[in-house]
């Protein structure tokens, strides 16, 4: 185990993780950790799956302490003994993209990443806390809520239920787009000297002009995935992505860690300005086979988009690999009735690989903790 990770943030985490695990699991809310909630067999079962593969405790032979003992105090004590003989954590994708896929991050890997923002947050420095506004047991709220703050020796807040403290100078937030949003048609003015960071999803010029036009000091935008960590940043929305430190470009869709031979594809298609840089151009084709029928999810979604009462929707693959179809969630601008009836009657005139199979309304587009568009 890195020894600036200890047994308070080991806690932290697993906190985290468990609160997210078992709220999906039993489909309600997060419990309340102030009181330990009531755990039945087949769940201790499951959360201790997680705890494993996250922790990789299987790596040491211990995984199986974790049945023995029922306090989450206990749980975080196997954990830190154990990380010293772990080769890293196991970070799962959201499933926005698909289904969610478990991906090692070396401890190496994530102490070069935190050395590599450390270095790139220069022109915001002196920060004197930390404060997270997202979940810490996803990568990117692990590498910023625990391991940066931890290297940087400053401290670091959780924020959970949106409970924000009195932000003061020397402060920087760490969140997501929809909560950039949020605060910028929230508040009106920001104290002096503090700073942002946005990920997990393309934040809007609109939102980046309010925030600094309300007076925060600086906002770095990142570009990364699980797959990858963060890979490259920008201090101003329209300006292309500077690779951090710990990568280099191998060609024009795959890069490579400077202390690594394996090239690495990035997620989406860019444009290189230089060696260094890069415009993100959009994601590649999401092109499927529906009923040998060559199908896009993404062109369904703009003809669906472009009907009369459609506010905004998406659309999935949903069955089995065999025979998939598609379905759609769909926003409508008032009444979901007429939307509804407005779909019926378009969607009825497109080829049989293109309709939806299932519609389901909403009031917003379903998206996680991380505000990443998720499945429904």
């Amino acid at each position: 185990m890195p020894q600036w990770l200890s047994e308070a943030d080991c806690k932290a985490v697993l906190q985290s993780l468990l609160s997210a695990e078992l709220a999906a699991y039993r489909g309600t809310s997060a419990p309340d950790w102030q009181s330990s909630p009531s755990i039945d067999s087949l769940e201790r079962l499951h959360l201790a799956a997680c705890v494993n593969e996250f922790f990789r405790l299987h790596e040491t032979g211990v995984e199986d302490r974790l049945l023995m003992t029922k306090h989450i105090d206990g749980w975080a004590a196997i954990v830190t003994q154990a990380l010293d003989d772990t080769s890293g954590l196991t970070f799962r994708t959201s499933g926005s993209t698909g289904d969610p896929t478990a991906h090692l991050h070396r401890w190496e890997d994530i102490e070069a990443e935190a050395q590599a923002l450390i270095q790139r947050l220069a022109p915001a420095m002196p920060i004197n806390r930390v404060i997270g506004w997202l979940p810490i047991h996803h990568l990117y709220g692990f590498m910023w809520g625990v391991a940066l703050p931890r290297l940087m020796d400053v401290t670091r807040i959780t924020v959970e239920k949106a409970a924000l403290p009195a932000f003061v100078s020397g402060d920087m937030l760490v969140t997501v787009p929809p909560c950039w949003d949020y605060l910028a048609s929230t508040r009106k003015r920001w104290p002096e000297n503090v700073t942002g960071v946005s990920s997990s999803a393309p934040l809007s010029a609109a939102t980046f002009n309010a925030l600094t036009q309300q007076g925060l000091a600086s906002l770095l935008d990142i570009y990364g995935s699980t797959e990858t960590g963060g890979v490259a940043t920008r201090w101003r929305v329209p300006e292309p992505y500077q690779l951090l430190a710990h990568w280099q470009r191998f060609d024009t869709q795959y890069i490579q860690r400077v202390n690594s031979e394996q090239p690495v594809p990035l997620l989406d298609a860019t444009k290189w300005v230089d060696d260094t840089r890069f415009i993100v151009k959009g994601r590649f084709d999401d092109v499927v086979i529906i009923g040998g029928v060559n199908v896009s999810p993404q062109h369904v979604a703009r003809n669906l988009c472009a009907l009369t009462g459609v506010a905004d929707c998406m659309v999935r693959v949903t069955g089995s690999t065999s025979s998939p179809r598609l379905k759609a969630f769909v926003v409508p601008v008032q009444d979901e009735h007429e939307t509804a009836s407005t779909i019926a009657q378009a969607t009825s005139q497109w080829p049989a690989a293109e309709r939806p199979v299932s519609v389901t309304y909403g009031e917003s587009l379903p998206t996680n903790a991380m505000g990443k568009l998720t499945d429904w």
